[in-house]
């Protein structure tokens, strides 16, 4: 049982790492943009307009880790 979770621990750990690496706004960002975006057009909002808001989403995203990066270094 052991070398079972430890097994799982590192495919957990992989997936992690190759989803997530090193800046974790790159994942959740656009998976917040996505959800705003099916919000507002389940709500009726007209799907040009959600599209806007999505790529003015995924821009902020983009944004936030440049700005992380240049403030790290």
């Amino acid at each position: 049982m052991n070398a079972v979770w430890l097994r799982l621990r590192r495919f957990g750990r992989f997936w992690y790492d190759f989803l997530v690496g090193d800046r974790w706004e790159l994942f959740i960002g656009p998976i917040l943009a996505l959800a705003v975006t099916w919000v507002l057009v389940t709500s009726g909002v007209p799907a040009a307009l959600a599209g806007v808001v999505l790529f003015f989403g995924i821009a902020a995203v983009a944004a936030v880790s440049i700005a992380g990066v240049i403030r790290s270094s």
